[in-house]
């Protein structure tokens, strides 16, 4: 059982059960804090991300998440703008929240369940991508409804306009540090130097009208992939020693990702309505989007994995539908802008987060039987 489900319990007991902590204590410091957590995500997600292995060796993995998350963020939206009466760019925001798996979760389990290491192969690709995707597309779109653009032809434009704005900015950073930390790789607090960097990242992109988000990502696939990176540019080969920079940061990466999503997921619960609007949200929003996101899932994979050995791991590969720790993180942005349904959008995401989980262990629980056999 996923450890987020005890951490969201222990929100739950100490903030409506037993009133310890209340979640006006928390919002004021939200914009800094969950903006830090989201750049750090970013950054260690494309760190670890290799790009040039996932673009020669896995398109169906790739196809699989793309395909998930933009057919479940457009039907979501299509729900959420006709069925119950929301805005264009806030059903997108909350389409775009909820079309992933998690990392956090996904990717720890996908390699002790059971399956082919190729079906644990597309599960870990899959969780990575679509994790990054769902904080892109929804800054962009958060963006585009703080401009005021509600208009969705408009919003496409706007969106495209900051992608490519926030791709050469961390591109250029990125290419910058890389070098900057070939000569600084024998000198320590390389990482909180790393993080200045990052930020300064952040706040050129936004402060142009990029993408700060995905200025980040840029700049952590860059350091990730710097041997395939300047292969390309014919550079020559980085220092031995840079390895161990690389094995550096990525370690300090790990324990501060631990520290922020163990603090986010009790505040989830902390910030969790036990009042029957939670029952009525569960039955009006999140039931029908699950049996959309499992429909969509069930088709992408069965596609997918057609004519592979990963075709009898289909059925398991949907149950894998875990959200993770960036839908917790999405879901409170909205309160700090006091947004439409800003509200509704902690209860949904929560309720999500709790059900997808169930899901996905009894789906792990199954595989491991099967595998038994």
């Amino acid at each position: 059982w996923p450890d987020l489900l005890f951490l969201i319990a222990v929100g739950v007991i100490v903030g409506p059960l037993l009133n310890i902590f209340s979640k006006n204590d928390f919002i004021p410091f939200l914009p800094i804090i969950s903006t830090f957590t989201l750049l750090m995500i970013l950054f260690r997600g494309g760190m670890e991300l290799n790009l040039f292995e996932v673009v020669s060796g896995s398109l169906r993995a790739l196809f699989q998440a793309s395909a998930y998350f933009a057919l479940g963020m457009v039907w979501t939206a299509i729900f959420l703008h006709f069925v119950a009466g929301w805005e264009w760019t806030d059903s997108f925001m909350l389409g775009s929240i909820v079309s992933q798996t998690g990392a956090v979760v996904i990717v720890p389990l996908a390699r002790k369940i059971g399956v082919q290491a190729e079906s644990a192969t597309l599960l870990s690709i899959e969780a990575t991508v679509t994790s990054i995707f769902n904080i892109v597309f929804f800054y962009a779109f958060l963006e585009t409804r703080l401009g005021g653009i509600l208009n969705l032809p408009e919003a496409l434009t706007f969106i495209a306009a900051k992608f490519s704005v926030g791709i050469v900015i961390g591109a250029i950073m990125g290419l910058l540090w890389l070098r900057i930390l070939f000569y600084l790789h024998k000198e320590e607090l390389t990482y909180m130097a790393t993080i200045g960097i990052i930020l300064i990242g952040y706040i050129a992109s936004e402060t142009l009208r990029g993408s700060g988000a995905l200025t980040v990502l840029t700049l952590g696939i860059i350091v990730g992939n710097d041997k395939e990176i300047l292969k390309i540019l014919r550079s020559p080969p980085p220092p031995t020693a840079f390895s161990e920079v690389k094995k550096y940061l990525e370690r300090f990466q790990a324990e501060i990702s631990f520290i922020l999503r163990t603090f986010f997921f009790v505040l989830l619960g902390l910030m969790f309505d036990l009042s029957q609007l939670s029952l009525l949200t569960a039955l009006t929003y999140d039931l029908p989007i699950i049996i959309i996101l499992l429909s969509i899932r069930y088709l992408i994979t069965s596609t997918s994995t057609w004519k592979t050995p990963m075709f009898s791991d289909r059925a398991i590969i949907t149950g894998m539908c875990a959200l993770g720790l960036t839908p917790a993180l999405l879901s409170l942005i909205p309160l700090q802008y006091n947004l439409p349904n800003s509200n509704l959008y902690t209860i949904i995401i929560t309720n999500l987060i709790i059900l997808t989980n169930i899901i996905t262990s009894i789906s792990t629980l199954k595989c491991k039987k099967n595998h038994t056999k």
